[in-house]
């Protein structure tokens, strides 16, 4: 997932995401008394988020699943502690805070249908809440509806890339279906690579019961501070009971 041609044209031409939410979640970790320490970054791409944290004054260890976007990730901020894993893997250090934004823990494969919780992103609950520190924050967001993020095909193009997604939605198993295509010029040839990414639906209720659960409380809304998700996502911003 996130193979070198995709990671490499995520963060050439979609990193829009992470440079908008960036500036508000500092705000966030302001409010919260969170105004230097430790943040780990779970699905931390390219390095975004971590450049601006880092620059922020904030410790970052970043975490991804692909070895591509760590490398990109390492380039770009080398201050901070960049490791190859999974989220449903990933042993986390003490921590102020951790961060999972763009639908990261929409990522984690599971068997069961509909809009409950896999075990696995439970048990990620329970290591975030292990890690972070009384009163620390956990902030992340995912797919509450898959309404209106179909499309037969979409394309778009930089310099030396081109990428095409088709997106289906099964509605039996609450799952999003994203097909991509990308072709990309490295030197006089051009490469051509497809990935297939499969991504869960959850419920605000069932999310809500695992974090609880965890030992969370927890704030939903459609925005990170004055950043609005697009239509169908949920920005949660979860505190670690004293």
């Amino acid at each position: 997932m996130y193979s070198s041609d995709l990671a490499y044209i995520h963060d050439a031409g979609f990193g829009d995401f992470a440079e908008r939410a960036a500036p508000q979640v500092i705000p966030i970790l302001r409010r919260h008394g969170i105004r230097a320490g430790r943040v780990v970054e779970v699905g931390c791409g390219s390095g975004t988020l971590a450049r601006r944290l880092v620059d922020a004054q904030y410790s970052v260890v970043g975490f991804d699943i692909s070895p591509a976007m760590i490398r990109l990730a390492r380039h770009k901020v080398p201050e901070a502690t960049f490791r190859v894993a999974s989220l449903t893997e990933a042993r986390m250090p003490g921590c102020d805070a951790v961060v999972a934004i763009g639908e990261v823990v929409t990522y984690v494969p599971a068997r069961n249908r509909g809009t409950g919780l896999p075990p696995a992103l439970r048990a990620f609950f329970s290591r975030v809440h292990e890690a972070v520190e009384p009163g620390g924050l956990f902030i992340f967001d995912f797919i509450e509806s898959g309404a209106g993020r179909t499309f037969q095909a979409k394309s778009r193009s930089g310099g030396d890339w081109v990428i095409a997604v088709h997106a289906e939605l099964d509605t039996r198993e609450q799952v999003l279906t994203r097909r991509i295509v990308t072709i990309r010029r490295v030197g006089r040839q051009y490469r051509r690579a497809q990935e297939t990414h499969r991504v869960r639906i959850y419920s605000r209720r069932a999310v809500a019961e695992a974090l609880a659960d965890a030992g969370f409380t927890a704030r939903m809304s459609r925005s990170y501070g004055r950043y609005r998700l697009m239509a169908g996502d949920v920005a949660v911003i979860a505190q670690r009971q004293t």
